[in-house]
């Protein structure tokens, strides 16, 4: 009766033990941001709304967070659409609106990756009510065939693409636990 008795209470503390000290099974993911000069996920044009004038340069970066359990190649792709353009969602990409660019990094498992955003309008013009801008993106001079009437309500989508050593491409998203998922971000502005 003894030995039935320690055998029990063993029983139940060893689950007890292996309960508290087992770490929760985790979600494997990347989460990431756009983040303006402040530092912070909003005030994005420094007081002046959402009106961006020829010649401002606007600094913003990308914090994107890698919890996927390996090293990431992850790609950031940069898109213009006005208020009519079809968005991006968790599975498909915005792919019929125009790429501006993308920028590209390895992050670490467990670490986070910046990334930077620097553009300007360069110039503006007008073809029947539509406004069509001219950019500067990194650097790099682009001219994207986006207009938005009165130059109101123009955006940014921005996409996240991880590389599939499978497939050796970039794939829209992350690898989830049944299927690929996709966590586009957008912004939108005014041409003043």
């Amino acid at each position: 009766m003894l030995l039935l008795l320690f055998g029990s209470f063993s029983l139940v503390y060893s689950s007890v033990a292996y309960y508290s000290l087992s770490r929760p099974p985790s979600q494997e993911f990347i989460a990431w941001g756009i983040f303006s000069p402040s530092g912070s996920l909003s005030n994005y044009f420094s007081g002046a709304g959402a009106n961006v004038s020829v010649g401002q340069t606007l600094d913003w970066h990308f914090a994107i967070t890698n919890q996927m359990g390996s090293i990431q190649y992850v790609k950031v792709i940069y898109r213009l659409a006005n208020s009519t353009s079809p968005n991006p969602n968790a599975t498909v990409p915005a792919s019929i609106v125009p790429q501006l660019g993308n920028s590209s990094v390895f992050i670490p498992n467990g670490r986070m990756a910046f990334v930077n955003f620097t553009w300007s309008v360069t110039s503006k013009s007008s073809q029947g009510g539509m406004i069509f801008i001219n950019m500067r993106i990194n650097g790099q001079q682009v001219s994207p065939p986006v207009g938005a009437v009165g130059g109101q309500r123009f955006r940014f989508f921005f996409e996240l693409w991880t590389f599939d050593i499978a497939s050796s491409s970039f794939q829209y998203g992350y690898r989830g636990q049944s299927s690929r998922v996709g966590v586009p971000l957008q912004v939108w502005f005014n041409s003043a």
